[in-house]
């Protein structure tokens, strides 16, 4: 990894704690997978600061080097990785992420989380 790919991480997450690695912008995810995740934890209401990794192959890479896993979206808290996207749905699912939040101190609509599994058992 580059000194100024992993200049540019260390900023990231210096700078906000909640980060969601994703295809595209938050407005317009380019995959599925990215759309899943912004979802998610936009009815959580979990303020997230979203990076698109398609832009830069070298970040993407960078991404996926420092939380040891392949698949994007990437959900990290406080620069240590939590999570992708297909894996966030079984999270809430078995009330993991909540305790990772709550754990974390990060904000977020535990109605909504318990909606989630009320509908999804």
């Amino acid at each position: 990894m580059s000194d100024e790919i992993e200049e540019y991480l260390n900023d990231i997450f210096s700078e906000h704690r909640v980060v969601l690695f994703m295809n595209g912008g938050v407005q317009a995810p380019t995959d599925a997978e990215s759309m899943m995740a912004r979802d998610i934890l936009g009815a959580l209401k979990i303020d997230f600061h979203p990076v698109d990794v398609s832009r830069d192959p070298r970040l993407l890479a960078a991404v996926q080097q420092r939380s040891d896993w392949q698949q994007v979206a990437q959900f990290f808290i406080d620069g240590q990785f939590i999570c992708d996207s297909y894996n966030l749905t079984p999270a809430l699912k078995s009330k993991q992420l909540d305790k990772i939040l709550t754990s974390k101190k990060v904000p977020f609509d535990e109605a909504v989380a318990q909606q989630f599994r009320d509908m999804n058992p």
